[in-house]
């Protein structure tokens, strides 16, 4: 009986490995999924038919016929989907070829403590500089699939246990359902909560928001929106699919029109406490993967050179500020192949170093 694909029992057997990341289905294919960045097909479990791929993305969308209609009108759509095991998935369904398609990314239960996935001095940096401030904005970047959903979780769940705030998220979709400690906390989901991110950003300033987590920067009426609710007294952290400090800067100015482009670097260079870069290498067993952080944060030099629009000195001062809590791609993986625990092989792609 073709059902549901047992969709559950699949995920049962993804949730018990933690090094999956992915799961892959397509009608016409085999069931496949990512293992510490590596994509297996499970050759022996056979063929998704075309009626399962149906069925079980009709079971994911919660057997809403508006949603499934809403897929079958636009050919995507993203949602989020927890599991009977209670574990949550960002999920997009698509069509590849006209045929259905699933690509469910797991997303931890429980939120990790900065000190599981980085280094003491730069997590606890972090936590002095960025999670106890009051203002301004926090930019969390790195390419799709890198943890900056991990690393926004770890930190909303800091304050969380530490502050007495009130967070709203605007999300797409909401991954984490985070559970209120000392704080006040709304998660808003694009098309379930709200209906679009326009609608959702003018609202959070009616919520009496101390903190806000905008899911994604996708375009000037995002960058312009965080930048203003940063700028009006409001912590605000965000992410960008880019892979350093200078280069989120550039691509962030960069969304704006050239006329305007030097009054929004001085704008960014206020309002701005940092910026966070990450990436994930397989340890040197290859039996799970690290992350690989940048930070920069905002210093006197960093405004400056961000005012004048001389970006391409930030990655200087970056590497050369380890003392105040910043570190470079290239100091960070330096001190993870000093512990031996990460291959040179592996970070020489993503670093360039003549010397690996």
């Amino acid at each position: 009986m073709a059902e549901k694909f047992a969709i559950d029992k699949v995920l049962e057997l993804i949730q018990k490995n933690p090094h999956i990341s992915d799961l892959h289905l397509t009608a016409g294919e085999v069931v496949s999924y990512r293992l510490n960045g590596e994509i297996v097909r499970e050759e022996d479990a056979g063929v998704v038919s075309d009626e399962a791929m149906e069925l079980t993305i009709r079971h994911l969308l919660l057997k809403d016929p508006q949603r499934f209609d809403n897929y079958l009108g636009e050919k995507d759509i993203d949602f989020a989907y927890i599991s009977a095991a209670w574990v949550p998935y960002r999920v997009n369904a698509y069509f590849r070829t006209g045929k259905m398609g699933v690509v469910m990314r797991k997303i931890s239960k429980d939120p990790r403590n900065l000190e599981d996935i980085m280094f003491a001095d730069i997590a606890d940096s972090i936590k002095k500089n960025v999670l106890a401030a009051k203002k301004w904005l926090y930019l969390v970047t790195g390419p799709t699939g890198s943890g900056k959903s991990t690393s926004i979780v770890s930190m909303l769940e800091h304050i969380n246990k530490y502050r007495n705030e009130n967070i709203v998220t605007i999300e797409d979709p909401i991954e984490y359902v985070f559970h209120p400690k000392k704080c006040l906390i709304s998660q808003r989901e694009i098309w379930h909560d709200t209906r679009s991110y326009a609608n959702a950003l003018r609202a959070s300033m009616r919520q009496d928001p101390d903190i806000i987590f905008v899911w994604e920067i996708r375009d000037r009426e995002t960058a312009e929106a965080v930048l203003s609710l940063a700028e009006t007294g409001h912590l605000v952290f965000s992410t960008l699919h880019t892979s350093s400090a200078s280069h989120t800067i550039n691509r962030f100015i960069g969304l704006f029109p050239p006329e305007i482009q030097s009054s929004v670097a001085d704008r960014l260079a206020e309002a701005l406490i940092g910026v966070q870069s990450q990436f994930l290498v397989k340890s040197k067993d290859k039996s799970s993967r690290l992350w690989l952080f940048e930070v920069m944060l905002n210093t006197t030099s960093i405004k400056n050179n961000i005012k004048k629009k001389e970006i391409a000195q930030l990655d200087n001062i970056i590497d050369t500020s380890s003392l105040i809590g910043m570190t470079s791609l290239q100091r960070y993986a330096k001190r993870l192949l000093e512990k031996n625990i990460i291959d040179p092989a592996d970070v020489q792609w993503l670093l360039q170093w003549d010397d690996i």
